[in-house]
């Protein structure tokens, strides 16, 4: 797949804010770039932008596999959920660029940023009365970043402690689409305008999968189409 320019029958790929943001390991972000055909102006950092927004898709759909499948509920929903967080988690580390040695804090900035994006940076820690205030109700419970961090670490690997757990809800999932469709929409559309964003993406701790284009051509496809980043997400139905 060699890059044309096609600027007159479809809008090209954005370019971010910054593009001259330093990336770790730039020289596997440029052989990607080539192996995906993408335009050769591109940098590392907007490949990297690119290949993380495909690969939350990816981890995004696999959800819905497991929760629209047989036996969604109860028996595939906290690995689904667990899976689910695996994307919280990816979206947390390019907010917060990996500045803290608290392993947990990419996970929480996550979860609160779907439900507080806003084009002003996140904070890169999220503070102790944040992560408990609860962020969205359900018909029979009420949720916080703490409580779905501890939900992600039990389903995980059991890593909490069983007594301290918030009971799952057969509901809790299938707000999800939703808030992520707004966040990626807001963090998108804010990669195009602010550079700190660019400089806390670059900074993450992420690198390409060797050989594995398919994350970063589908989305420069995509986008290429001049279609809107939320799509991607709220189409999803995470209902069981």
């Amino acid at each position: 797949m060699e890059w044309v320019d096609k600027s007159e029958e479809i809008m090209g790929p954005p370019r971010l804010a910054s593009t001259s943001v330093f990336v770790q390991h730039a020289n596997k972000w440029e052989h990607l770039k080539t192996m995906a055909g993408a335009n050769p102006l591109f940098t590392p950092v907007e490949v990297k932008a690119y290949y993380v927004i495909g690969l939350i898709d990816d981890i995004c759909q696999c959800v819905q596999c497991l929760v629209r499948g047989d036996k969604g509920w109860p028996e595939k929903y906290l690995p689904a959920f667990s899976l689910f967080a695996s994307s919280v988690d990816l979206l947390g580390r390019c907010l917060t660029g990996n500045r803290t040695l608290d392993v947990n804090a990419n996970l929480r900035v996550g979860f609160w940023y779907l439900f507080h994006s806003i084009p002003d940076h996140p904070p890169r820690r999220l503070s102790p009365d944040n992560a408990k205030d609860k962020l969205f109700e359900t018909p029979h419970f009420s949720y916080s970043v703490n409580d779905l961090v501890a939900l992600r670490h039990y389903s995980a690997h059991g890593q909490a402690v069983a007594d301290n757990l918030p009971s799952v809800d057969s509901k809790l999932l299938e707000r999800f689409p939703k808030q992520i469709g707004c966040a990626m929409e807001t963090y998108w559309s804010t990669l195009q305008s602010n550079v700190e964003y660019c400089q806390s993406l670059g900074d993450a701790l992420i690198d390409p999968y060797p050989d594995r284009v398919e994350p970063l051509r589908k989305t420069l496809d995509y986008f290429s189409r001049g279609l809107a980043a939320g799509d991607l997400f709220y189409k999803l139905n995470w209902q069981v």
